[in-house]
C-alpha cells in the first residue's frame, strides 16, 4: 500500500520525536503491507520559509536514511519526501511552493484551516493548478468534517480541480465508518494516508484501515485505488 500522509521525519514536526520512533513507525508501516510511504512534515509559510524547510528536511532524512540502510533497508517502505502545507492567504501566488510537491509529481498537500471553509479560500487552492502548476490535494478530509462539523466538505470540493486525501481513522472509528466506506466505493476519496506522529495515539494504521475496507466487500475497490496511487507516484 501507499501511505500518502505521514510525519516520520525525526525532529521536523509534532510528528517523530526521535529517530527510534521514525524506525519504529517505519516498521509498523511494513508490517502493515505499506511499501511507499510519503513523508509529510508540515510547512508553515508563517514560521518558515521554503529553502530552509529543504534543508532540514534533507538533513533530517539524510540521517534517517543511514540508519535505515545500517539497519537493512529492505525491512522498510520507500520514503517519498513531501509536505504538507498549511493554506494561508495568498498561496497561489508563492511560485515556491511549488518545491513542497510530493518528489516527482505535481501533487501538492494542503493543511486547510481549523475554521469554515470560504468558497474564496476553495477558489485560492484551486488557482495553484494554473499559477502553480500542481494539483492540490486536501489533507485529512475526515479530520476537517470532524472538527468543523460539517458533513458537505467533500462534496465542496466536488467539480474542483482538486483531490482529497483521507486517513486510515476515517475507515476505523464506528462513528465515521460507514460514511468513510460510501465515500471510497463512491471515488470520493483518492489518497489514503495514515498521518502517523508516534506509535501511540497517533501510529501507523493503514493495514488495520485496509481490514476493515476488506471486511466490507471493497477490497476490489482499494486495490484499484492504491494501483492508480502508484502509478501516478512512480510514472509521473
Amino acid at each position: 500500500m501507499v501511505d500518502f500522509h505521514s510525519h516520520i521525519l525525526p525532529g521536523m514536526d509534532d510528528g517523530a520525536d526521535s529517530l527510534r520512533t521514525s524506525l519504529a513507525m517505519l516498521r509498523e508501516s511494513a508490517r502493515q503491507s505499506v511499501d511507499i510511504l510519503c513523508a509529510t512534515p508540515h510547512f508553515s509559510a508563517d514560521e518558515d520559509d521554503v529553502v530552509s524547510f529543504l534543508g532540514r528536511r534533507e538533513e533530517a532524512f539524510a540521517y534517517l536514511r543511514s540508519v535505515m540502510k545500517k539497519a537493512g533497508g529492505k525491512a522498510f517502505p520507500e520514503i517519498r519526501l513531501g509536505a504538507e502545507v498549511r493554506y494561508f492567504p495568498g498561496l497561489s501566488e508563492a511560485k515556491d511552493i511549488r518545491d513542497l510537491c510530493l518528489e516527482g509529481t505535481p501533487f501538492l498537500l494542503i493543511d486547510p484551516p481549523e475554521g469554515p471553509w470560504p468558497d474564496g479560500m476553495l477558489d485560492e487552492i484551486e488557482r495553484c493548478v494554473v499559477t502553480l502548476r500542481c494539483v492540490p490535494v486536501i489533507a485529512h478530509i475526515d479530520r476537517c468534517m470532524r472538527l468543523l462539523h460539517d458533513e458537505s466538505l467533500i462534496a465542496r470540493t466536488k467539480g474542483r480541480r482538486m483531490l482529497i486525501q483521507a486517513n486510515g481513522s476515517f475507515f476505523l472509528h464506528r462513528r465515521s465508518r460507514e460514511r468513510a466506506l460510501k465515500h471510497l466505493e463512491e471515488g470520493d476519496i483518492h489518497f489514503l494516508g495514515s498521518d502517523c506522529c508516534n506509535l501511540h495515539d497517533r501510529g501507523p494504521n493503514l493495514g488495520y484501515a485496509a481490514d476493515v475496507i476488506a471486511e466490507a466487500g471493497l477490497a476490489s475497490v482499494l486495490e484499484d485505488l492504491n494501483s492508480k496511487v502508484r502509478r501516478v507516484i512512480t510514472e509521473t
